[in-house]
């Protein structure tokens, strides 16, 4: 080899390092220390023995939530353009998509990432609801345990995050559940908020709120709801008259809650994959316009959906066709 190309090439190597060099500079601290980011290892890295997390009853779904209260009780959340300043021990940062407030911690530019890699991809999964927003930025406050959250919010014992759609705020517990949590938790602000100013159904919210937070967990974790798919292709059920005009959960028990909460993915479930998704669009459109759900339904979906009896009978046909897979 002559000595020109010796020399382009030897010029070329000292190029390839001054460049990682540089590089390695603008890279976050989290990369440097090998952490993978941002994935599922990076929720339990974040917020890994979180002093939340020895309160979390592992046997009630984590999602579940104060749903009979709509805003915290004991303060009020400004409009997006007056955000409230952090409380005492709270820490804040500004993101693209959010203003976090966190408790006893401050916010590295790790957390701030697997937010926008959850924010990102998560948006895409809600289209159209998404592309309709006007939601400039969500006030997200992370609290440290659950006591604080209790006492911050009102929620009852069990709840580990609420949501308040009007204000575009979520409040979350921090703990290894964290991104199945925050989730859900964004379904509803985008979901929900597309019916503003009015409410969808909470059949409607809670199941399609479930069935997107679904979508990426692992079958472990879904491992209570396939116990109530099962039920349902024995024609156990909540009868639909009753579980269409459920407003609130707090005159039922423990067992009735998770009861609901998997009717409610699983009739969401079957309108999202008996069709397509335009149908379901159109149905929440249709309800949104004001339309009563027999109707919003046969404008969606046509025949035999021109009533509530008639998704519950389709409904259960299609469930009792599915035995023994789950």
């Amino acid at each position: 080899m002559d000595i020109s190309k010796r020399i382009n090439i030897l010029a070329l190597f000292l190029l390839a390092v001054l460049t990682a060099l540089i590089f390695m500079e603008d890279v976050p601290s989290y990369k440097k220390e090998g952490q993978s980011l941002p994935a599922e290892e990076a929720s339990q890295n974040l917020f890994k023995g979180s002093e939340g997390e020895a309160f979390v009853d592992t046997q009630v779904p984590h999602y579940q939530e104060d749903i009979s209260i709509k805003k915290p009780k004991k303060f009020t959340i400004v409009n997006k353009q007056t955000w409230m300043a952090p409380p005492a021990g709270f820490f804040s940062a500004l993101t693209n998509n959010y203003l976090v407030y966190r408790e006893g911690r401050d916010i590295p530019q790790n957390l701030k990432d697997f937010l926008a890699h959850i924010h990102g991809n998560f948006v895409l999964d809600v289209i159209p609801f998404s592309v309709v927003s006007d939601f400039k930025r969500i006030f997200l406050m992370l609290f440290r345990t659950k006591e604080s959250y209790s006492e911050y919010t009102q929620r009852p014992s069990w709840s580990v995050a609420s949501t308040d759609v009007g204000a575009q705020s979520i409040f979350i517990l921090e703990n290894s559940n964290f991104k199945t949590n925050f989730t859900h938790e964004l379904t509803h602000i985008y979901f929900d908020g597309y019916f503003l100013p009015s409410e969808p159904p909470l059949w409607l919210s809670e199941g399609f709120a479930v069935y997107i937070q679904t979508q990426s967990q692992t079958q472990k974790d879904k491992k209570w709801l396939k116990s109530y798919l099962s039920k349902f292709t024995q024609g156990k059920y909540i009868e639909f008259n009753e579980f269409v005009a459920t407003k609130d959960l707090q005159n039922y028990s423990k067992e009735d809650v998770l009861l609901w909460y998997a009717q409610a993915y699983s009739v969401v479930d079957y309108l999202l994959t008996s069709k397509t998704r335009d149908e379901f669009f159109q149905f929440c459109k249709n309800l949104k316009e004001g339309s009563p759900t027999g109707r919003s339904l046969y404008r969606a979906y046509g025949m035999p959906f021109n009533k509530v009896s008639s998704l519950e009978y389709a409904w259960q046909s299609y469930m009792h066709n599915q035995k023994g897979a789950f």
